[in-house]
C-alpha cells in the first residue's frame, strides 16, 4: 500500500473477495510480510518464518467455504507516527451449505504495518468482533439467542429480589 487509509478499502476487497486461488494468493503475497501475524475469532497465526502461507490458507478457507462475501470499509483511521490502521467493517459472510440468508456482521480491525521500500504491508492484523457480529456470521437465526437479558432487564430482576 503506498497511502494505507486511502488504499485499505481495496486492499479489503481482494482479500475478502476475490474468486480464484491465484487471484487471493497474489493479493496475500503483495499486501502482507512473510512473517506477518493475524488474530481472528476463528484462527490465530502468529508470527514466524512463511506465516504468511498459513494466513493465505486461512482466507483460501475462507473463499471455500463462504465463496460470495462481501465487505464494506465503513472508516478507517491510520495513525502514521505508530503505523497503525483501525478500520470498521461490515461483512456479509455467507456459509455456503447454509440455507439461511446472510446477514451482516461489524467488526473492528486493528492493523499494524511495516514500511518497505516506501509501501506499506501488514505486519500483524487483529480482528475484534462482538458475540451477535460473531454469530450473523455463522448462523444468522440464532443471533436473538446470543443477545440475552438486556441490561434494563437485569436492573429490574436485582431489583425485585
Amino acid at each position: 500500500m503506498e497511502t494505507p487509509q486511502r488504499d485499505f478499502p481495496d486492499v479489503l476487497t481482494a482479500l475478502t473477495t476475490s474468486r480464484s486461488p491465484a487471484d487471493l494468493r497474489a493479493a496475500v503475497n503483495k499486501f502482507y510480510m512473510h512473517n506477518a501475524s493475524l488474530h481472528h475469532p476463528f484462527r490465530v497465526v502468529e508470527h514466524g518464518t512463511n506465516s504468511r502461507q498459513k494466513i493465505l490458507s486461512m482466507y483460501e478457507w475462507y473463499r471455500i467455504i463462504s465463496p460470495d462475501t462481501t465487505s464494506n470499509v465503513n472508516s478507517v483511521c491510520y495513525d502514521k507516527k505508530r503505523q497503525v490502521l483501525v478500520a470498521e467493517v461490515t461483512q456479509h459472510f455467507h456459509v455456503r451449505i447454509s440455507p439461511f440468508k446472510a446477514a451482516p456482521s461489524r467488526y473492528i480491525m486493528r492493523i499494524k504495518l511495516q514500511e518497505r521500500d516506501k509501501l506499506f504491508y501488514i505486519y500483524d492484523q487483529e480482528e475484534f468482533m462482538h458475540s451477535t457480529d460473531l454469530m450473523n456470521s455463522v448462523l444468522p437465526p440464532l443471533t436473538p439467542l446470543v443477545v440475552g437479558p438486556q441490561p434494563d432487564h437485569l436492573c429490574e430482576a436485582l431489583r425485585h429480589r
